[in-house]
């Protein structure tokens, strides 16, 4: 039956909800909150209890009203599982205002309760799984008529690691703010000492009250710009997130109103969806930035990860001792993207000296985790062990036999691999088939186990060791000579591949009428259709027969370039139109300045008694570092090989698969888990567990939801965060007006962005340029001779667009949150490489909508 909210009742949320025990909370703190009634959650559960609670309430009304004749009264739902730290509720269940009458009451009361049996009910409690059968418990509250209402926040949920509270204010009732049909007044107050860091006053133009029944009527013009709370209003908001703060807890939301002066708090319950300052778990996706950086489906996942995973993290662990390693799962999968697991990571660094481990892991974590890795015990039997792991894999492990192993490696891949490529996969029979799947798996292994030194330790080593050299013995602070010394590097396929593009787009201006044709068409196939007999075409094929097999992903699902050779016309359609941008020049002018570094370097670096020895080292340093950077960019071409041709192996199964109903699409092969696949291809052969459609369905669903979004950096107890340094109290320049990211390859450029979210976007890509991109893979850059400059949303300086961006002379800036929304097509910006700065010079759509014309405003930030 119903029974009054107190601070000294005693409920079980069970019995009464999540909202109602908010309420105790509140009058626990000494809170003003304004008087309230539970029915309890057994009186919803079946029509006798609801019909005796109904004509309890008609009792209890009469009684009421002879204390409130002229009181409205709020019908609020309060679930069992309402108001929890995983499970808000907010805004799921029922809440009916301006009740004024015991008719109007039984009415609100039937239909919260009919509330808990909706749609949307079900369905916000199927994805938590939480259980129905508990009911749902209603608070009746005295309505206030205020003058102002609203939300606070007591962390800020965009800047969660801050040290703020967030106000969100508007006239009337606070529904108007809950529901969101009002643009609320936004205050950020500073939590240490209430002082205001933020405060927007909005143009209120509705509110909601009551008045002969709940209405949205229009603000008087008067009022809409004047604030909803006052200095006095604002101190009493912080008054009271103090004592929230101290006696219930933190990161909680409070909804309050303003009524003839005083503040009264409505509701209390945890904020959801904030990471805990000091977590339990972390797992960074840093160290997926580059192989497993994009949206991975189940059998993609589980290729590229028997390559990779078995070498890196079975046999490298136990080729250093590290049994507890070997055996534990480094990554998880959440939602498609891979994350590292941050106690793997202080199982590590117990490898390493304390000294040496920020340099190692800063890369992958914030110093909240950071912490914890320096920290760990350091074994030094364990760094011995590393040392010792080099003799036991030395066939791999050194320089010298490193390079020659990817050598022999990449021969191997061209000479057996290569050749398959054209072959009729759907013709290989059961055997042939397998025995070339087996052969590919061998050969994906030793790919990465040779990654594991060349990549992970001899690349990375080297380009740590060589910018202290020289900073330290030539006075190279800002990075200019080793910049130099490492770009423009003869050898690599990617510049082949560029000086190829390049003269197929020479060999198509030399024919104007035809150069004409490509920079118009927006059919390629069309055009190919109506020239097929053109010299163009011919090297075209002889291009996509060279170097079809690959991608802009290390997605084994992802497309080829032979399967969309539109990818590879954009690419010559983009020369064109930009006349054809000789990479040869500007592999000159990097050679010039390399030769140049290299006299400058030895010069200062050979005076004085020690300068011989100081020389000797600086050569083996800046030889070995240019050789492991050649060797990053084309072992990627070589693994491309393996990727064309494990996508080819399973497509032609994945046909048959079609064929014998297992699915639906080939297609939906790339759905399977690893345990499904195997299990398909018995079916196929007669036996085998048939696959779940539905579950098909919801990965699809997953996909197509998750793949163009940029996962969250970190998860802090499995909540998606930037971290405390991005989110909280970021380091930034304060005399820039622009976004601050990475600084990636130095230089200023100033020019009109070019959003891409797709490779077959390039095509539009002009002279000039600022591409804007989640992230550069080695694929894109047959483009980059055109480009003014780079934005990234990820990756890191030593990430492959980063290090290509700088080959080229690109400033590049990156890790730039949301920059491929941020910025729209033609926003002029300038990216500076080498303070890690975007600055917008020109929005075209702020600009049409304030009647600006182009070029008519000084700079402006990004909001």
């Amino acid at each position: 039956m119903i029974a009054r909210v107190t601070a000294e009742s005693h409920w079980r949320i069970d019995d009464v909800g999540g909202k109602t025990l908010g309420l105790v909370r509140l009058l626990r703190a000494g809170l003003p909150v304004p008087d309230a009634w539970v029915i309890p959650a057994s009186d919803s559960r079946d029509e006798v209890a609801r019909r005796r609670c109904l004509d309890a309430l008609t009792r209890w009304w009469r009684d009421i009203a002879s204390v409130w004749p002229e009181s409205r009264w709020a019908v609020r739902s309060s679930a069992v599982a309402e108001d929890l730290d995983g499970a808000s509720f907010a805004g799921v269940y029922e809440t009916v205002l301006g009740v004024g009458s015991p008719e109007e009451l039984a009415a609100a009361v039937r239909r919260c309760w009919d509330a808990h049996a909706a749609d949307r009910a079900e369905v916000y409690r199927g994805e938590r799984d939480i259980d129905a059968a508990g009911g749902i418990a209603l608070v009746v509250q005295r309505m206030l008529m205020p003058d102002a209402a609203g939300v606070m926040l007591t962390a800020n949920p965009h800047r969660p690691f801050a040290d703020e509270i967030v106000i969100d204010a508007a006239w009337g009732l606070g529904e108007s703010v809950v529901s969101g049909i009002v643009d609320p007044d936004h205050i950020v107050l500073q939590r240490s000492d209430g002082s205001v860091r933020h405060r927007r006053i909005a143009s209120k133009e509705v509110e909601t009250v009551y008045s002969d029944g709940l209405q949205t009527r229009p603000v008087a013009e008067s009022r809409r710009t004047r604030p909803a709370l006052d200095e006095a209003g604002i101190a009493a908001l912080y008054a009271i997130s103090r004592t929230v703060g101290t006696r219930i807890g933190q990161a909680r939301d409070i909804e309050w109103a303003v009524c003839d002066g005083q503040v009264y708090v409505l509701q209390d319950r945890p904020m959801t969806a904030i990471p805990s300052v000091d977590p339990t778990t972390v797992f960074s996706r840093r160290w997926g930035d580059e192989y497993k950086s994009e949206y991975s489906l189940p059998l993609s996942s589980a290729v590229i990860n028997s390559w990779m995973d078995i070498p890196l993290f079975v046999e490298l662990p136990r080729l250093q001792k590290r049994a507890d390693l070997a055996a534990r799962e480094p990554f998880i999968l959440f939602n498609g993207y891979m994350y590292m697991d941050g106690d793997y990571a202080v199982g590590m660094a117990r490898s390493l000296p304390k000294g040496m481990r920020e340099g190692v892991f800063s890369a992958w974590f914030t110093p909240m985790w950071l912490r914890h890795i320096e920290s760990a015990d350091w074994s030094p039997r364990l760094t011995l062990e590393i040392a010792r792991s080099f003799r036991r894999d030395r066939d791999r492990a050194g320089q010298h036999a490193n390079l020659a192993g990817m050598r022999h490696h990449g021969e191997r891949v061209e000479s057996v691999v290569a050749p398959l490529l054209t072959q009729d996969y759907r013709a290989l029979d059961s055997t042939e088939w397998r025995r070339q799947y087996d052969e590919l798996e061998s050969m994906g292994v030793e790919h990465f186990r040779l990654l594991r030194w060349g990549m992970g330790m001899h690349n990375t080593m080297l380009h740590r060791l060589l910018p202290q050299l020289l900073a330290a013995w030539v006075g190279d602070d800002d990075g200019r000579l080793y910049t130099d010394l490492i770009s423009g590097l003869p050898g690599t396929r990617t510049a082949q591949i560029n000086r190829e593009i390049y003269q197929l787009a020479r060999t198509a201006l030399r024919d104007s009428e035809f150069a004409a044709q490509i920079g118009t068409t927006e059919d390629w196939a069309a055009l190919r259709r109506d020239t097929d007999d053109h010299s163009f075409w011919t090297r075209f094929d002889a291009f996509l027969a060279r170097h079809g097999h690959r991608a802009d992903s290390r997605d084994v699902a992802a497309l080829r370039w032979r399967e969309q050779p539109e990818v590879i016309f954009g690419f010559v359609r983009a020369q064109v139109l930009g006349g054809a941008a000789d990479p040869d020049v500007g592999e000159s002018r990097a050679a010039a300045l390399r030769a140049e570094a290299m006299s400058t370097v030895l010069g200062r670096a050979g005076r004085g008694p020690l300068g011989r020895i100081r020389t000797g080292i600086l050569e083996w340093a800046i030889r070995w570092t240019q050789e492991f950077t050649v060797y990053r960019e084309n072992q990627r071409y070589l693994l491309d090989y393996l990727l064309a041709h494990a996508r080819s192996l399973i497509l032609a199964r994945a046909y048959d698969l079609v064929e014998a109903g297992v699915i639906a699409d080939a297609d939906d092969v790339f759905l399977l888990t690893d345990t499904e696949w195997w299990g398909a291809l018995s079916r196929w052969e007669g036996v085998g567990v048939p696959i779940d459609p539905e579950q098909l369905e919801r990965r699809r669903q997953n996909y197509l939801t998750y793949r163009n979004r940029l996962p969250a950096t970190y998860l802090f107890d499995d909540v998606e965060t930037e971290g405390e340094i991005a989110e909280g109290d970021a380091p930034t320049d304060d005399d820039t007006d622009g976004l601050v990211g990475v600084a990636a390859a130095r230089g200023v450029a100033t020019g009109p962005t070019r959003a891409v979210t797709d490779i077959t976007e390039l095509a539009d890509v002009r002279a000039g340029d600022i591409l804007v991109a989640k992230n550069i893979d080695p694929g894109w850059t047959a483009v980059f001779p055109l480009l003014g400059g780079l934005i990234t949303e990820t990756g890191g300086v030593l990430s492959h667009g980063a290090i290509l961006a700088r080959e080229y002379g690109i400033p590049t800036v990156t890790g730039i949150p949301h920059a491929v929304s941020r910025f729209a097509a033609e926003t002029v910006v300038e990216v500076d490489g080498g303070r890690g700065v975007v600055t917008v010079v020109e929005d075209p759509i702020t600009d049409v909508i304030a009647g600006v014309p182009d070029g008519g405003r000084e700079a402006s930030a990004v909001v």
